[in-house]
């Protein structure tokens, strides 16, 4: 799988995680399959005893529905953001620390 899939995929793993809730049942049931088991198309439809298509456009909805809660409320963006915000506060507890014992020296 190219690496741009795979990140569209995991973005998408991520957003059902964080929004899935807030999609009707059969929705959340179809991507759970289609992200989570990594059913195809062909076979959630078989499943669902529905159409190729039906699912596919069951996705393609609940795939925008979820990047519009993420444009709503932003809480992928804000872990992120938050992920990031702890790893500098770490490399800067890191340097003091080396800093620290810099200073303390030979006892």
């Amino acid at each position: 799988m190219p690496l741009d899939r795979l990140q569209t995929r995991s973005r998408f793993l991520a957003l059902f995680e964080r929004y899935g809730a807030l999609l009707t049942e059969h929705q959340r049931s179809v991507l759970d399959l289609h992200l989570r088991s990594d059913w195809s198309l062909a076979e959630i439809a078989e499943n669902d005893g529905t159409s190729r298509a039906a699912v596919h456009d069951i996705v393609r909805r609940s795939r925008l529905a979820l990047e519009d809660y993420e444009k709503r409320l932003g809480l992928l963006k804000e872990a992120e953001r938050r992920r990031r915000a702890i790893e500098t506060l770490d490399r800067e507890l890191a340097t003091l620390r080396q800093r620290m014992a810099r200073l303390a020296g030979p006892a």
